[in-house]
């Protein structure tokens, strides 16, 4: 028997390993190997973890405490699982960049780069099914925030409902969120990663000696660049110390834990996973009727821009060198995206627990609510002109501006769900007197015309009040 013959070797996979590449190929073409690999640990830590994972809201926290604590090796596995999550987002985005500075998306590649994005998106959603199934706080708050974003928009109560498999998160978004991540997006993954694969295999990787797309090129006659060996040995050395790396970050620094979803913490901050914070972020600057802009708006037209781009650019020029325009509209993408993560991590800081009041004397009613927004901590997630909080909620010097009235806020505070579905602030029991003085707190914050802020501190705050009712 020649098991040559019997395995295709040389009809199918002699030309698959030995496919010239372009000559000139660089190293950031190891980028899409290297997601591909990175898939590949993850797939593999993912059926371990599964082994000993429960999707009950009763026992998923701790069959990830059982892992992390009680498994040999589980805290490696469960770490290199937690930061190859973080280094596949990172690496897709990366060789997408890469991609659209060179021009590679240019003709014949527009299904390439469809494919491509397709699988960024499916990355994207794989990390956002994942970071649930721990069931801690982080997990919990965070998926609230996210899966309540399309009810600003027609039809996107149904869409929450259809994520959540309720009206509430429950057992049911746990479970359907496991079977999502270890089932449907992985599948979505393998068969967008197939086609991407192929129609590489047909068209080729851009060659970098193209300045117009589709221009005919002269033979090369140096050494020739192939899949195998040139390639793979790059590769295999790129792959080796990224491994390397993510074993060195299982081992040191363990995935923190929160506390188990549904432990009541007065002062619980929701944060994502980073690679979703510069959005976290852009959400705090579009509050009210203006939410949709970031919900429906910027998503919408991030998504259109994504799929469009073959179609909207019409240079058929190549190569960073030769296309400014890209690099400048990339670049100012890459510093946006730092840029707000960069702000969304510095909202976490401890804040420094004052508040902003204005410099006239504060009526006995206005006094009774300031008093209340501190005990309340109304600081901890609100600012008062941008600063006290971590601006989580909207700040409050906007409610005279915003036209809000005394009943509008009493009831928001009150029942914040009854006023917006999406909101993640929780009810306030306080009797009516109570929402009436802090009312009238939140609309003396109106700082126009010539009225300065004055800031207090919110342990005095609290002293006064205590004085204030021992008489």
């Amino acid at each position: 028997m020649n098991l040559r013959n019997t395995m295709g070797w040389e009809k199918y996979l002699k030309p698959f390993l030995y496919k010239e590449l372009p000559p000139t190929t660089g190293w950031s073409a190891i980028l899409g190997t290297l997601c591909a690999l990175t898939f590949i640990i993850m797939a593999v830590t993912g059926m371990v973890l599964a082994f000993y994972y429960v999707p009950d809201p009763d026992k998923a926290w701790e069959s990830v405490k059982f892992i992390t604590e009680e498994v040999a090796l589980g805290k490696i596995v469960r770490g290199l699982h937690h930061w190859g999550a973080g280094a596949m987002v990172f690496l897709v985005f990366c060789h997408l960049m890469v991609s659209y500075l060179h021009g590679s998306y240019a003709a014949p590649r527009q299904i390439t780069w469809i494919t491509g994005a397709c699988l960024f998106l499916v990355v994207l959603g794989l990390g956002f099914t994942g970071y649930l199934l721990p069931w801690d706080m982080k997990a919990y708050w965070a998926t609230i925030v996210g899966a309540n974003m399309p009810n600003q928009f027609p039809g996107g109560g149904t869409i929450t409902r259809f994520i959540l498999g309720g009206q509430n998160i429950s057992g049911f978004t746990l479970t359907r969120f496991y079977s999502v991540h270890t089932l449907v997006l992985p599948a979505c993954l393998l068969l967008f990663m197939a086609v991407h694969i192929y129609l590489i295999r047909v068209h080729n990787i851009s060659d970098p000696r193209e300045r117009l797309a589709g221009e005919a090129l002269p033979p090369y006659t140096g050494k020739p660049y192939r899949f195998y060996p040139e390639h793979t040995n790059r590769s295999s050395l790129g792959f080796g110390i990224l491994f390397l790396l993510l074993l060195l970050l299982a081992a040191l620094f363990i995935p923190h834990m929160e506390e188990q979803a549904g432990t009541f913490i007065a002062d619980y901050l929701p944060r994502p996973e980073w690679y979703y914070m510069w959005l976290f972020q852009l959400l705090t600057f579009f509050t009210g009727s203006w939410e949709i802009i970031g919900t429906l708006l910027i998503f919408a037209g991030g998504l259109a821009l994504l799929f469009g781009v073959p179609f909207f650019s019409e240079s058929k020029l190549k190569g960073m060198g030769n296309r400014p325009v890209s690099v400048a509209v990339a670049s100012t993408f890459a510093l946006c995206i730092v840029y707000l993560t960069v702000m969304a991590y510095a909202g976490v800081a401890p804040y420094n627990k004052t508040v902003l009041v204005p410099s006239r004397p504060l009526t006995a009613e206005e006094n009774r609510g300031l008093q209340l927004y501190v005990d309340q901590q109304c600081s901890y997630c609100h600012n008062i002109l941008g600063q006290g909080g971590h601006q989580t909620g909207p700040d409050m010097s906007n409610m005279v501006r915003k036209k809000r009235s005394p009943e509008y806020l009493a009831n928001y505070i009150k029942d914040p769900q009854s006023q917006m579905k999406s909101t993640t602030m929780p009810k306030y029991v306080l009797t009516d007197g109570q929402l009436k003085d802090l009312a009238a707190f939140l609309l003396s914050l109106d700082f126009r015309g010539g009225i300065e802020p004055v800031e207090r501190n919110c342990s005095d705050v609290l002293e006064e009040a205590k004085k204030t009712a021992g008489k």
